[in-house]
């Protein structure tokens, strides 16, 4: 069976943690990136002898994603799938009252993290 290297960003907890010991479960290397704690995932996936490792990394920032795909590159040579998960609610507020900072931030993660995280792969 071909081994093969998957990224899930957003890999701490919640879906992204599902979708990362589900990928191992079938026999992938999972690289969890998160900007939490991503060890509990890892030792989930470890414990049910699965392989991995995890990078923290702030999708939203360009030099922390080519530090991810670096040690990626550096670790495995290569990577063949990218679950881009990596995604945040902000502050809930009614329009009136939600900052441009909030807006900012939650487009940052949700969105320009996701294009980062594809952008630098295929550089």
């Amino acid at each position: 069976m071909f081994n093969f290297i998957h990224l899930v960003t957003g890999g701490s907890f919640g879906i992204g943690r599902a979708t990362a010991l589900a990928f191992a479960a079938q026999g992938a290397t999972v690289v969890i990136a998160d900007w939490e704690d991503g060890s509990e995932t890892l030792d989930l996936i470890k414990k049910n002898g699965g392989t991995g490792i995890f990078i923290q990394c702030d999708v939203s920032n360009v030099e922390q994603v080519n530090h991810l795909m670096d040690t990626i590159e550096k670790n495995y040579g290569r990577l063949d799938f990218a679950i881009n998960n990596a995604g945040i609610e902000g502050h809930s507020s009614p329009i009136d009252s939600c900052t441009l900072e909030n807006w900012h931030h939650v487009l940052n993660v949700n969105l320009t993290g996701t294009f980062l995280c594809m952008k630098v792969k295929f550089q």
